[in-house]
Parts: C-alpha cells; structure tokens; sequence
C-alpha cells in the first residue's frame, strides 16, 4: 500500500472515528436535554389545565397523537381527552411516570389540586420524544457526512502535495540510467528527505568508485596476466624448434604448448566475462545492421573454419537492432566458434536470420555432436563443461563462452536457447531479439 493512500485511510478513519463518536454523544446529550424539555412542557400543560375550570361537557382543542390528559375526582374521570380511555392513564401520585395505553408508551405527569379534590393526569408518546429528538439529531449530524467526504478529499490533496517531493524522487531515479552515477539534484527537497537524497548520493558516488577501480583492475590483470603468457608462449615455442632440431622426444613440450594455450584462453575468457557482466556492463547502444554483423563475425572466424574444412552459410536477412557492437559481435563470435569448434573436420554450420512475430532471431547450428537435453541449462553455468576437462571432442576450453553470451543477451533483452538441430543434425542454438531490444525495418 502506497504512503498516500495509508495516510488518507488512516486520517479519514480517525476523523469519521471521532465524528460518530461525538454524534453518538450529542444523541445522548440531546436526548436528556429533550426529556428535560418535554418534561416541563407535560408539567405546563397540567398546571394550565389546573388554571382552567373544567367540567365533563368541556371541550379542549388538543393534538391527541402528542398529548393526552385525564382529570380525576373522587375515583371517576371527570374529563378525558379521549373517551376510549376509561382507567387512569397515570399513577395517582405527585410526579412523572411512565405507563402503556393505546398499544405504546407514554411519558405521564400527575398533579394534586387540593382545593378541587382532583388529580390531573397528562400524557405524552414517547415515540413521539425519539422522533423529534431524532430529527433533531439527524438536522446536525447530516452535514457532519458531508464533511467527512470533503476532508477525504482535501486530506488526499493535502497527503499528495505534501509527498510530491517523494514522488519527484522516485521520478528521478526511475529514470535514472544503469551507467548514470551522478549525483541527484534539482529535487524540492523536504526536511526528512535531505538524509535520503545525501545517502543516495554518497552510493552513487561509491559506485563510481568502485566501478573506476573494476576497469583499472581489468586492464591491469589484462597487462599483467597477458604480458607474461606471451613471453611464455614465445619460449616455449623457441624451445620446441631446439628439440625439433636436437630430436628430442616433444610429447611434454607438446602438453606444456596446450596447457599456455588453455591458460591464455581462460584469461582471456574471464577478462571477458568481467567486462560484459550485466551488474558492471556499461556499453553504448546504436542502431546496427544484423547482418553485417553476422558477416563481420564470420569473416574474423573463417580461418579457424578453414583449418578444419567445414562449410558455412549464412541465410536470410534481417533488419536492425540497438546494442552494443562490441559486445555483440563477442556473442556471435562465441556462438558460431563453439559451433566451429565442435564440429568434425568437414562438418557444415549455417547462420541463420529471420523476423518472427515483431522478433529477431539469428539460429547458429552445425553438424556435430550436439548434447543432451538434460545439459541444456548447464552450459550456461560458469565454469562448466559436458565431461569436465576430458571433454569428448579434445577442444580445449574453460566453460565461459556461453556464459558470456547469456551475459551479453541478457544485456540486450534477448533469449538464448538450445535444441537439436533438426537439419544439420548437431546442435541449434536461438539468438532471440525481442521487441525491445530490437527495431524491425
């Protein structure tokens, strides 16, 4: 539940709250003063009945549905507003009292006149007390209603100015870029947002930090880590042609060449993975040409294609899509070299594009081996390769190629999957661009 609307029900309830209970008090309050009101009027009409001389034949022009009155002497009714009533309507004592007659309640007051040797007896309805006093109630708790919807409406107004300063807030980070680290400004900012604004900004800033320290860390490990290895491999292959020339047996100089080459490619690879991880990626998307970029990427891995004879074909065209061009041609480069990679000598691997329901979707298959379904989802993991290091194929490797793609599709809002190749017979793998992260032309 948003501030707002908490505030708004917890003051509207409050306030409705309070404004029964105080017209539940006023009702009693009115109620009394009524009775006391009521009461003094029964009290006038018995001494103005008292005051006027009355006989059996007197006739008296008197609301009979708010009062009624009985004049008694010696055991006999000697006037009545009402000849049904035959019995007394009241207690034959000085004062009030309550009594049924008429099939309801009646509120009776009886007075003594010694010099006439009479009691006088009025009645009046209490139904008619409630409803008056009702009305009454009814006439000042009705703009009371009223009131309540106005306040919920100035309280919801009232609520939603005084939070515009968060909501501008919310704004501001909402439309805050994943590599926009600058401080917050030009925020109206209330008493209690002040700590908030100053703590964000202090993270900004500590991100940016923290962001300048990763990338001098990457191109320093890349300096320290690559400088070495090809000094490394530069010896190894110098002494390789000494033991060429000497014959000398090159079985462990032959091992010591791969494990350079699996050890370059395993820096490589993660240096990779640290510049394209989704958390600290922060490239510059234009508009490209998919299928210049497949050419491109094909063009660079030709050779390795080469080398082992395989066919490669590229089919269909597509339109565009907005993303990085480096990072993309990382994804492709990975995809259609695994499949390279993979494939037998003579083996056949064809790229294909298409638009699919607003979608673009690049499919790399190839002729190999291809997997299990059950390694589908493990291959994307970090680290992992189908059989370990003792992979079938003999291709070395580190298991990160298809965790940088996940990385660099996840950064571009598109989907990679896996499937059997129902062609070629091998492997199919499925770029899928979706709507927002590519632009159809």
């Amino acid at each position: 539940m948003s501030i707002r609307r908490y505030l708004t029900l917890i003051l509207i309830s409050v306030i409705t709250l309070v404004t029964f209970a105080s017209a539940i008090q006023g009702y009693r309050s009115s109620m009394l003063k009524a009775a006391s009101v009521f009461d003094d009027e029964l009290k006038s009409l018995a001494l103005i009945l008292a005051s006027t001389s009355l006989h059996s034949s007197s006739k008296i022009d008197l609301d009979q549905s708010a009062f009624t009155f009985q004049i008694w002497q010696d055991n006999h009714v000697l006037v009545s507003s009402n000849q049904q009533l035959t019995s007394a309507i009241g207690n034959f004592s000085e004062g009030f009292g309550e009594n049924n007659f008429l099939a309801q309640r009646w509120r009776t007051y009886s007075h003594w006149l010694a010099e006439q040797n009479q009691w006088i007896i009025v009645a009046q309805p209490l139904s008619y007390r409630f409803e008056l006093a009702e009305n009454v109630i009814l006439a000042a708790v009705t703009p009371l209603v009223i009131s309540i919807a106005i306040l919920a409406a100035l309280t919801f107004l009232i609520i939603s100015r005084g939070l515009l300063p968060l909501n501008l807030l919310s704004e501001a980070l909402k439309i805050k870029k994943a590599d926009d680290l600058r401080p917050l400004s030009a925020i109206p900012q209330a008493a209690e947002l002040v700590p908030v604004v100053n703590t964000l900004n202090q993270l900004f800033e500590r991100l940016e930090s923290a962001f300048v320290r990763e990338k001098r860390f990457a191109s320093d490990a890349a300096h320290e880590l690559r400088t070495p290895l090809s000094v490394l491999k530069i010896n190894a292959h110098n002494l390789a042609i000494e033991l060429q020339a000497q014959q000398q047996p090159m079985t462990n100089m032959t091992f010591l060449q791969q494990g350079i080459e699996r050890m370059s490619h395993v820096v490589e690879q993660i240096l990779l993975l640290n510049r394209t991880n989704p958390e600290q990626y922060r490239g510059k998307f234009v508009r490209l040409d998919l299928t210049t970029l497949c050419q491109n990427v094909i063009a660079t891995v030709y050779p390795q294609i080469a080398q082992k004879q395989q066919e490669i074909e590229l089919l269909g065209e597509c339109g565009h899509v907005v993303g990085d061009e480096f990072a993309l041609e990382i994804l492709l480069q990975n995809l259609i070299s695994n499949a390279s990679k993979y494939t037998p000598d003579f083996g056949q691997i064809r790229v294909t594009l298409r638009q699919l329901k607003g979608e673009i979707v690049v499919n790399v298959e190839d002729s190999g081996p291809g997997m299990a379904p059950s390694e589908y989802a493990l291959v994307f993991e970090r680290f992992y390769r189908i059989g370990g290091d003792r992979h079938a194929s003999n291709v070395p490797g580190c298991g990160l190629g298809l965790a940088i793609a996940k990385h660099i599709a996840q950064l571009h809002h598109a989907t990679l999957s896996l499937s059997h190749s129902e062609t070629l017979g091998g492997l199919a793998v499925e770029l899928r661009f979706s709507q927002k992260g590519a632009e159809l032309v």
